[in-house]
């Protein structure tokens, strides 16, 4: 379950779905299963960054202008 920002300088609380942005990746396992995680960047975050899910089972966070990724 998400509980905070997925972005790692911020991870603010999570109270409200509407403030921010869900994403959903589906993540292969080193046991070869993949299940499906859900992330979330609040609404500051969610200004200037977004989620993308770079090498299984990588997410980072990626700024809107193509800022070099950071990963969470």
């Amino acid at each position: 379950m998400v509980s905070q920002c997925a972005n790692p300088d911020c991870r603010r609380k999570l109270h409200y779905l509407r403030d921010g942005k869900i994403y959903q990746f589906v993540l292969s396992l080193k046991t070869g299963s993949k299940r499906l995680e859900n992330f979330w960047l609040c609404g500051e975050c969610s200004k200037t960054m977004i989620l993308i899910c770079v090498d299984q089972p990588e997410v980072r966070t990626v700024g809107k202008g193509g800022h070099r990724a950071t990963p969470n």
